[in-house]
């Protein structure tokens, strides 16, 4: 009974150790759908008694481990939850054993459509490794090569994105557009990964080099964040206040209205 309770793995299949499930995923080559609940979490419960047990679940699932987290268990969960972000719950990860982003699905829904989704979420995994096979073909597709480099972001994969944002940048005589959103896209993954002051040398880079359009605009407010987030009010206040002036019809003016009270007040209180 002790060695019994001392195992990771759960009834039902579902082990609890993210360390024991990345092994076991790396060894078979599969995906962990992870679930990260609550005690207190309702919905979690009810995905616990009605779906998880379903006989769709189990074969949308059939190739994967399965991993249970507790979010507020001071640990693994607690991490895994800061490290995806979770704010709400029930949440559930689909995982590569690297721990890229396969996939993400909030919420609770029968068995049907919830399975429904685990497979939606797989197949365009399975289409972004093949775009990643083929990758050399389309060298010359500046586009095609951005929106690669920002999936290899938006799935966690921040060093494999970066390097190619990066080799965007470098290219020469690639279209200004492209250019300009590889750059507000490369500073948004270093935010992201907290390298604050590599995000903002790559900014300020960018703006020696453009004045104008949309990527340009995004990325002022970008900087504007980065100096929230390093508890530099009056600067992030300086920076949208001159964002107004410079940009009077740009569409991210709501966006600047509704921050720029809470800057002044959160400014105001650092005096």
């Amino acid at each position: 009974m002790l060695l019994l309770a001392s195992l990771p793995v759960s009834a039902g299949g579902w082990t609890k150790s993210l360390s024991a499930a990345q092994a076991e995923a790396k060894k078979k080559n599969q995906i962990i759908f992870v679930d990260l609940f609550a005690n207190w979490c309702g919905w979690c419960h009810r995905m616990e008694r009605e779906v998880f047990p379903t006989e769709k679940f189990q074969k949308a699932t059939r190739n994967m481990v399965l991993l249970r987290v507790n979010t507020e268990d001071g640990g693994e969960g607690s991490r895994l939850a800061q490290q995806y972000r979770v704010t709400q719950l029930p949440t559930f990860l689909m995982l590569a054993p690297d721990g890229m982003l396969v996939g993400l699905i909030h919420g609770y829904a029968p068995a049907e459509p919830f399975s429904q989704r685990v497979a939606e979420q797989e197949q365009k995994y399975k289409n972004f490794l093949k775009e990643v096979a083929s990758e050399k073909v389309f060298a010359n597709d500046y586009q095609r090569r951005l929106n690669l480099a920002v999936d290899y972001v938006s799935r966690r994969g921040y060093k494999s994105g970066d390097s190619r944002l990066r080799s965007i940048i470098a290219t020469k005589n690639i279209p200004s557009d492209i250019r300009d959103a590889a750059y507000y896209s490369l500073g948004d993954s270093l935010h992201e990964q907290k390298r604050y002051d590599e995000a903002m040398k790559l900014l300020n880079e960018f703006f020696r080099i453009q004045t104008k359009g949309t990527s340009l605009e995004k990325a002022r407010l970008l900087l504007g964040q980065l100096h929230v987030d390093r508890g530099n009010y009056k600067a992030a206040l300086a920076e949208l206040q001159k964002f107004k002036r410079t940009f009077p019809r740009s569409d991210l003016l709501p966006q600047v209205e509704r921050i720029l009270p809470q800057l002044e007040h959160a400014a105001a209180r650092t005096n």
